[in-house]
């Protein structure tokens, strides 16, 4: 059986990884990208803005969709910069944050996967537990900074560095909610 389904998003590096997922893992599924832009909620609170979010992606799409946030969280602060890691780059950059971390560089990505068919909707989590390091290189995905200074715990490469590898599936927090939304997908 054919599942069709949107993928809601304008980062092009995310939805890479989403249809890389689906090609390799979960042929059955046709993932489509949907590329608008969806106003988030001000909220530390990653769920409540994913339940948000996915509301106005409904709204506008009227089928079946999977959209997600994501966040660096750092051990040192409550859920922070969490919801808020975009503009936290934005504003104080890779010294910026290398600079938050020094006491306590411990961290965690964490990513919370919406899927509503306007009925329901269900969230998936996907957790990865690492460090912020100083990276070699600053390089990453364009739209995926913040993966060149996080190193998942169990690697000696960052995220950005294990992208492209066959060991990126084992480490990414993104796949990882992926894989509870299909097995949950199949089994209802």
């Amino acid at each position: 059986m054919n599942h069709k389904l949107y993928y809601v998003t304008n980062n092009a590096g995310k939805f890479e990884e989403v249809s890389h997922f689906f090609t390799k893992m979960a042929p059955s599924f046709h993932i489509k990208q949907w590329a608008i832009d969806i106003d988030e909620i001000q909220s530390l609170d990653q769920t409540i803005v994913v339940r948000d979010k996915v509301k106005k992606a409904y709204k506008r799409v009227q089928q079946p969709l999977l959209l997600d946030d994501g966040g660096l969280f750092f051990a040192a602060y409550h859920q922070f910069p969490g919801t808020l890691s975009k503009f936290v780059f934005q504003g104080l950059g890779f010294k910026g944050l290398l600079k938050l971390v020094e006491d306590d560089n411990r961290a965690s990505f964490i990513l919370q996967l919406a899927y509503t068919d306007g009925l329901q909707t269900e969230l998936f989590e996907g957790i990865c537990q690492g460090s912020i390091v100083l990276p070699e290189d600053f390089s990453s995905h364009p739209t995926l900074p913040l993966t060149a200074i996080f190193k998942p715990d169990g690697s000696d490469k960052t995220l950005a560095q294990l992208r492209y590898t066959d060991h990126f599936f084992h480490f990414s927090f993104r796949q990882r909610a992926l894989k509870k939304f299909v097995d949950w997908y199949q089994t209802r």
